[in-house]
């Protein structure tokens, strides 16, 4: 699995740190700072009413910034992340404010590059806004920007639905806001675990060591990118 990169150092303090110069006019994430993107506010939820409970609105928000994927991953994958943040959050999970961001290979390749200097796309970012994320009482606040293209490509090598992908490398971006890491392999192998234990919770089963098919490999990134292999 591709790394995930979680941006919290200021733009110069490592040369592979986000840049800090001002994103595209389409960008779907708009930073308020360099180290700090959040979603771009013209840019609607996907299918809104699907993100309410029956007794509450979710901590997630899903935003569409390429097509859905079939099944549909809108209104489906806002659910079942928040049901996740129950289940590894703790007490920082109750008031957790999580973004979604669904973008194809061409958008998540430019935001590749943008925040951390390394080209061609990758199976999902993570933007951590907490003033400190070493807070452990500080409530989730951040952006997921998962990528639907890859998550074709691994799907169809491993017989299972897009949607399902995606939602591995959500609950991926979610356990890094927790302070998981997979830098080194014991990391690697014990966050991927957790991984599939939250999916088997969610009654989606075990997706990341389902088999030893992944054609989008892991990548070795600096420690202080947040990046994951």
């Amino acid at each position: 699995m591709t790394a995930m990169k979680t941006t919290t150092a200021a733009a110069d303090a490592t040369p592979g740190a986000p840049s800090s110069a001002a994103p595209e006019a389409d960008d779907p994430l708009s930073p308020g700072s360099a180290s700090r993107p959040t979603p771009r506010p013209d840019v609607a939820p996907a299918d809104a009413d699907a993100t309410q409970d029956a007794d509450r609105v979710l901590r997630v928000t899903l935003v569409l910034d390429t097509a859905d994927t079939d099944p549909p991953t809108a209104g489906w994958i806002e659910p079942m992340l928040d049901r996740a943040i129950d289940l590894g959050g703790g007490a920082n999970g109750v008031e957790a404010q999580l973004t979604v961001v669904l973008v194809d290979d061409e958008r998540m390749a430019a935001l590749h590059q943008q925040y951390t200097n390394v080209p061609g796309t990758t199976d999902v970012l993570t933007f951590d806004h907490r003033d400190d994320p070493a807070d452990a009482d500080a409530a989730l606040h951040g952006d997921i920007v998962i990528c639907r293209d890859v998550a074709q490509r691994e799907a169809a090598a491993r017989g299972h639905d897009a949607r399902v992908e995606l939602l591995l490398y959500a609950v991926h971006g979610l356990l890094h806001l927790l302070g998981e890491d997979d830098h080194d392999p014991d990391a690697y192998q014990r966050m991927h675990q957790r991984e599939d234990l939250l999916l088997e919770q969610l009654g989606v089963g075990a997706v990341f060591h389902q088999s030893d098919i992944r054609t989008h490999r892991p990548e070795t990134g600096p420690a202080s990118e947040g990046g994951a292999q």
